[in-house]
């Protein structure tokens, strides 16, 4: 915005607001409180800016827009969407849903850590009870009420808990400790009472010890298919983990990850050696859903996000309690490629959502809901969120869509033409946001960008909406400055078919017009489609400020 100006500038303002002072309406029209000269090649706002009738304006056609999104297809899921405000509450949610009746046998491990609700997992299978998490120093009350309602008369403590803890729990039942020391050794007790109660030994599932990620969908795999879960280091130690396997009777090893996450050498003698893994974390958990599939586990998928905290106990909590359930992760803005294939290889009717606030974005939820990666319903979600005016957001390409991807086009800094393919659907993921040029300003005000032809509300500081407008053609341009709203006019004026005008300035104000094009067109004020103009209206008020750059 331009303060200093020449003597020549201070004439032209001079004669600019003698001109603008007898336009209509100019009596209530406050003084401005900056009034700019005009860019370099405009020319000097008109005396009256309003635009006339429209040449043929009965037949005047309205421009559409362009849907060219593809992507992965698959039939849509029903989501239920579980977001426990800690992994204590969640694990007692989850076992009052899995056990209404009750359980005679219950697993309690520590949610302070990703590994000891992992290797608890496979033992919460073999018994066929709910797995409960606990900090390590004290029973949360809502896991001590769960506890007396389930009324076991068995109660397995995996991993290091004080001895505080494992008195609060015999007051509800006999009490058996299982696995002390460090996650390896933990694992190691707990296949091995898992064997002894029943659990599957010909096959035995090896993770990393250091990668709770790509060894999500192991908890689950473990607990539905009643195999023992042993947690290696990456490389070393490799009679140890031979010892271990040759323990449990296995005659056959599963093995989670690549080899980033355990090490071709630490597997090499392990018996008929099967490794579950693809590119990445994610997709490793993608690979180990398949292999849970293919081991009888039938029911609807639990799907979380890496992003959450205490991930790895979040998937032990749901694959202890829903030992029919592969365990699928995703990451980023939007449901991860290999989640997809996996969706669209089985194409499940339903799938659980555990999420923390905000960790699973609403993007992949709605991917879920529609089976597909690319469906215009899901980019108009996120598009309304975002602020681009879309009343009705249906999956229907209807009159105001193409206002909104115009806007949204200019946002996002591309070539405004109403097109919306793949890359504007990576680019609305990105969240491109227009910045406000005058925080100085009351926190809300409107602000009327003549360089990408945006109209934009501003409340509580940030850009709120934003509104594809024309305004003035260079010879005939928008006045330029900081205004105040001063006169709303509740009708559409015949004359000049200026549609509920809001006037900023002299005759200056935007307004609805049967022609809104991509360039500046119209004689000095901003036009908006009707549509748009009807969201305007009741939302800027008078008195409210105005800025135009």
């Amino acid at each position: 915005m331009t303060h200093g100006r020449s003597a020549g500038g201070k004439s032209v303002l001079l004669a600019l607001v003698l001109v603008l002072a007898m336009a209509p309406g100019a009596a209530a029209s406050p003084v401005p409180d900056q009034l700019d000269p005009p860019a370099p090649g405009e020319g000097t706002p008109l005396r009256n800016p309003s635009d006339p009738e429209p040449a043929g304006y009965g037949a005047l056609s309205q421009p559409s827009a362009s849907i060219t999104l593809d992507g992965k297809t698959w039939e849509g899921a029903t989501v239920k969407r579980l977001a426990p405000s800690n992994p204590y509450a969640g694990s007692a949610k989850v076992s009052r849903r899995g056990w209404p009746g009750g359980a005679r046998r219950v697993v309690v491990a520590p949610g302070t850590n990703h590994y000891d609700p992992m290797v608890a997992s496979s033992l919460a299978g073999t018994v066929r009870g709910p797995l409960l998490l606990t900090k390590t120093r004290s029973v949360p009350p809502r896991v001590q009420r769960e506890l007396r309602r389930l009324d076991p008369n068995r109660i397995f403590v995996v991993g290091d808990v004080r001895r505080r803890v494992v008195t609060r729990l015999r007051d509800v039942a006999s009490v058996a400790r299982v696995g002390t020391g460090n996650r390896y050794q933990t694992s190691a007790a707990v296949a091995s009472r898992a064997v002894k109660l029943g659990a599957r030994r010909r096959t035995v599932i090896v993770a990393g010890g250091r990668a709770p990620v790509a060894g999500l969908g192991a908890a689950a795999l473990a607990a539905g298919s009643r195999h023992p879960l042993l947690l290696t280091r990456r490389s070393g130690e490799r009679l140890w983990l031979q010892r271990r396997v040759r323990e449990l009777g296995a005659r056959r090893t599963m093995v989670i990850g690549d080899r980033s996450a355990v090490s071709a050498g630490i597997v090499r003698k392990l018996p008929r050696l099967k490794r579950l893994a693809r590119p990445g974390a994610v997709g490793t958990a993608a690979a180990v859903a398949a292999a849970a599939r293919r081991h009888g586990l039938r029911g609807s998928p639990v799907l979380i996000s890496r992003n959450n905290g205490l991930a790895a106990s979040y998937a032990g909590v749901w694959a202890g309690v829903r030992r029919d359930a592969p365990v699928l992760v995703t990451d980023g803005r939007e449901l991860a490629d290999p989640a997809a294939w996996w969706f669209k290889r089985y194409e499940p009717r339903g799938v659980v959502v555990v999420a923390a606030k905000k960790s699973v974005p609403v993007v992949a939820t709605c991917q879920l809901r529609r089976g597909g990666m690319r469906r215009w319903y899901c980019a108009e979600r996120v598009l309304h969120r975002q602020g681009y005016h879309m009343p009705q957001v249906d999956g229907r390409v209807d009159r105001f869509t193409v206002w909104a991807v115009y806007a949204f086009e200019k946002v996002a800094g591309r070539t405004a033409n109403g097109t919306f393919g793949n890359d504007e659907w990576r680019r609305m993921l990105r969240n491109p946001r227009h910045k406000v040029r005058r925080p100085d300003l009351p926190s809300t005000h409107m602000e009327i960008d003549i360089g990408r032809q945006l109209i934009l509300l501003v409340k509580d500081g940030k850009v709120a909406h934003h509104i594809h407008t024309s305004t003035g053609k260079p010879s005939t341009p928008m006045v330029r400055g900081t205004f105040t709203v001063y006169e709303k006019r509740d009708y559409l004026q015949t004359h000049n078919m200026m549609y509920r005008p809001i006037f900023f300035y002299g005759g200056y104000a935007i307004h609805g017009y049967p022609s809104v094009p991509l360039y500046p067109a119209s004689h000095g004020c901003g036009r908006t489609y009707n549509g748009n103009q009807d969201f305007l209206y009741p939302k800027i008020f008078l008195g409210e400020r105005v800025a135009t750059y």
